[in-house]
């Protein structure tokens, strides 16, 4: 069965909503038109929408994956509607493949109210007959705005019947409405680090396609502060860096954005104090600073869009989770993404530098609006989920020929693997924290905020850090694992995972009450191997732990916890 993505990447960026009872919402039904073109590049598309026997309201235009347009058009009976754009068509790696898509296919989407009339219960059962929609495309160069970055900037699906509060969105998927005589091409991928977004192919595309005059957005951040060889200031930085001044050297314009805020983190007065952290705070805070630095470092412009997302979730306040997924704090929906574009646009038009830039020089003057997510329904009627990605092979290009490949497919149809990167590396060596993630979705365990400092290599804005406060309240930490240095106790977060780390997180786990948890490291590693969860020959101290041979102990501890099956992983973003 193909992916939702899959299925997406055929439609335009859409979905088919599957409801659990009948819904009929002609005012949200998505018109798609498909076209094919002979070769990859940038052509000019014009379309023609005319209102027929009744007035249409709120037309948006989608282009290519679902790439805002147009939007908030209304059109008076037998008046015409007509739009220019740009867009760039090139070959796509789909999420969860490390296959590229050659489709030459340039998609345009319509939805608005009065498009469609119902003429039965079913969305099938609908009538197109109030707007006719005439399209013209034709090749022509033109600059290329594009985009790198995670899913905070990318283009997402989205369901129909179409309900903005209810539908994902990366902020540049909205940004296209600004834009004339340039084409956007948003290459930005959900799980991408600045890593991945280079090694898993995505980069390379515009390395080939790239022309002088062109202009590359980098936004990362929310995936490099989960692994521990992208800190801010070391990895992460270095890549941005290295994006940037290759971009400038291929004759482009090379921009970084700091990563947006997610909804903002609060201390209270003792707790800010005692950190010595603000308040309100972001854990992105220092990949902000790095990306500041990245782009003073090699000449590329830069907007804070941290900075400036932060202060705006602030102002917010407890409205803030209107402009975010439900029960998410850090995916916006549509409502965000515009909020969002509009803040960066704001700051192209702000600054000279930007202003010079092809960002500046095909801006069309659109005045940015505030859209309320007070306008449209917040309710979403229940639906069946999409089809399982976990449910397929893991779509890993470095596991072939591993030893317990079954094993790795275990793990990966149980949740714990990252399905949106392209590279395992099943032999390497796992840092501690960052394996805590991972283990976190075995226990169905969520991190606990603010981390109050028990060792001193690990601060209260760190990602793992969350995981950690977790573990310490849990009992699930043997102190012997934990050096004293002085007065200092120190977590090892860098430091290789081993065996018997392992073994004694989860023989700890499996005792059920956290105060009995005081087993000693040795014990934990007899019972692992008596329960079958360690499986080597011969049992050592201080082994090194493969992520390949981490991730298969824990689906041999998961069969063991039979109960833990029936509760729900928690997925932290």
């Amino acid at each position: 069965m193909p992916t939702a993505h899959e299925e997406a990447l055929k439609s335009g960026g859409w979905n088919r909503r599957h409801f659990y009872a009948p819904v009929s919402e002609p005012d949200r039904e998505v018109l798609i038109i498909k076209a094919s073109v002979p070769r990859f590049g940038t052509y000019r598309a014009t379309i023609r929408l005319t209102a027929l026997e009744k007035d249409i309201y709120d037309l948006t235009i989608f282009s290519s994956r679902r790439a805002m347009i147009a939007k908030s058009i209304d059109l008076s009976s037998k008046r015409e509607y007509t739009k220019t754009f740009y867009t760039m068509v090139t070959p796509f790696i789909p999420a969860i493949s490390s296959q590229r898509c050659n489709d030459r296919d340039i998609f345009i989407s319509v939805t608005g109210k009065n498009l469609c009339s119902p003429v039965g219960p079913g969305w099938r059962d609908l009538s197109i007959s109030n707007i006719k929609i005439d399209v013209t495309i034709e090749e022509e160069r033109v600059p290329v705005i594009w985009v790198g970055g995670d899913s905070t900037v990318t283009d997402q699906n989205a369901g129909i019947p179409y309900y903005p509060y209810g539908s994902f969105s990366g902020w540049a998927q909205t940004l296209p409405r600004f834009i004339d005589n340039a084409a956007v091409c948003n290459l930005s991928h959900s799980g991408l680090t600045t890593n991945c977004f280079r090694d898993d192919g995505h980069y390379s595309i515009i390395q080939e396609m790239i022309s002088p005059g062109d202009l590359v957005i980098f936004q990362f951040g929310h995936n490099d502060q989960k692994r521990r060889n992208l800190k801010a200031f070391d990895g992460y930085k270095e890549n941005l860096v290295r994006f940037a001044k290759e971009t400038i050297a291929a004759g482009a314009q090379a921009l970084i954005c700091s990563p947006i805020s997610r909804v903002p983190l609060e201390l209270s007065i003792p707790e800010s104090e005692a950190l010595s952290l603000d308040r309100q705070y972001s854990l992105l805070k220092d990949y902000a600073d790095a990306a500041k630095e990245a782009a003073i470092e090699s000449g590329a412009l830069f907007v804070d869009l941290h900075g400036l997302t932060f202060e705006k979730w602030l102002e917010f306040d407890c409205n803030v989770s209107d402009f975010f997924m439900a029960g998410d704090v850090t995916h916006t929906n549509e409502y965000g993404s515009l909020l969002i574009s509009d803040i960066f646009m704001k700051e192209v038009r702000g600054s000279k530098d930007l202003r010079n830039s092809l960002l500046g020089a095909s801006d069309n003057g659109l005045e940015s609006s505030f859209a309320s997510p007070d306008d449209d329904t917040k309710e979403i009627p229940p639906q069946h989920p999409e089809p399982d990605f976990f449910a397929i092979d893991p779509p890993y290009v470095d596991i072939e020929g591993y030893e317990d490949i079954n094993g790795l497919k275990k793990a990966y149809h149980y949740c714990l693997l990252d399905p949106c990167v392209m590279y395992l590396h099943p032999n390497e060596a796992m840092p501690r924290s960052q394996f805590l993630m991972i283990l976190f979705k075995a226990f169905r365990l969520a991190s606990t905020r603010p981390y109050l400092g028990k060792y001193a290599d690990l601060k209260a804005d760190e990602w793992d850090s969350g995981y950690v406060q977790k573990m310490i309240e849990e009992n699930l930490i043997d102190p012997d694992t934990t050096p004293v240095k002085g007065d200092k106790l120190f977590f090892r977060p860098d430091d290789e995972l081993t065996f018997d780390e392992l073994d004694s997180f989860l023989i700890r786990f499996l005792e059920p009450d956290p105060g009995k948890r005081d087993i000693p490291l040795l014990y934990c590693v007899e019972k692992a191997q008596e329960l079958g969860i360690d499986k080597r020959p011969q049992a050592s101290i201080g082994q090194m732990i493969t992520r390949g041979e981490a991730y298969i102990t824990l689906t041999r501890f998961i069969d063991i916890a039979k109960d833990i099956q029936t509760r729900s992983i928690c997925f932290e973003a």
